[in-house]
């Protein structure tokens, strides 16, 4: 189906090659908004390999707004928007916003947000990522205000091998970063938008008893809350119960 006119345009930074729209986007809200993306084209999960990609992330933002007509834009790459610190993922949303004229956020910002508005203190935390890029995951974490009760990662650099994993490897990641943080969080959070998320929390959640925040599933609620529309999606779990003013 065509959106109509009328559905505002969000526009998508992705950073697999290609500029697909995450299929947790339009699996969330298939109504009331459209996605658009423009990829980074990452070759490689590590601070290297975000550090060749980043710098185009404002000329992506200015194609999305110019050739999309984006009223909002998102950089749809958890590690991408943490890796170099706090300060600097508030920079990509200023250098975003500079350059399309338009509000942004990042899928840092997304999952930060996502877990606060949750009510999460204490969190498991389940990555694709190698130990580095845990280690800065953590530490963007900790800046934001939260306990971190245990770190899972899947030690994966090549994004295509986390494009390949299924949700029931993605759902099993989320119950082994559960289970090794010993009971003692709040939450659990996924972090990597390339993780499969659609159907996480309405896996998880009855079965953990605790909301789950996945860097995909957040990042798009993030996205369409930025052009006044509530976020709320009954595949969402926890998070998806949350009021627009949260």
């Amino acid at each position: 189906m065509t959106p109509p006119a009328e559905w505002p345009t969000v526009g998508l930074i992705v950073p697999p090659a290609g500029d697909a729209v995450p299929p947790e986007a339009e699996g969330l809200y298939p109504r009331g908004v459209r996605f658009a993306a423009r990829s980074l084209a990452l070759g490689e999960l590590s601070i290297a390999g975000y550090g060749r990609v980043i710098d185009r992330v404002a000329t992506l933002a200015r194609r999305l707004r110019e050739e999309e007509g984006a009223r909002a834009v998102v950089l749809m790459g958890t590690s991408l928007s943490f890796f170099r610190g706090g300060a600097f993922n508030e920079e990509l949303v200023e250098v975003m916003q500079g350059a399309a004229g338009v509000p942004a956020t990042t899928m840092s910002n997304a999952i930060r947000d996502a877990l606060r508005a949750v009510g999460a203190r204490r969190v498991a935390v389940g990555t694709a990522y190698a130990e580095e890029v845990n280690d800065k995951l953590a530490q963007f974490l900790r800046s934001a205000g939260f306990e971190i009760a245990h770190v899972h990662g899947l030690g994966l650099t090549d994004p295509q091998a986390v494009l390949r994993l299924g949700e029931g490897a993605v759902a099993n990641l989320a119950l082994a970063a559960d289970s090794h943080a010993g009971g003692l969080s709040d939450a659990v959070l996924i972090s990597c938008g390339g993780l499969k998320s659609l159907s996480l929390s309405r896996k998880v959640e009855p079965v953990i008893g605790k909301p789950v925040i996945a860097s995909a599933t957040a990042g798009a609620w993030a996205a369409v809350r930025l052009v006044g529309l509530s976020g709320k999606s009954e595949a969402l779990g926890r998070l998806g119960e949350v009021p627009l003013a949260a």
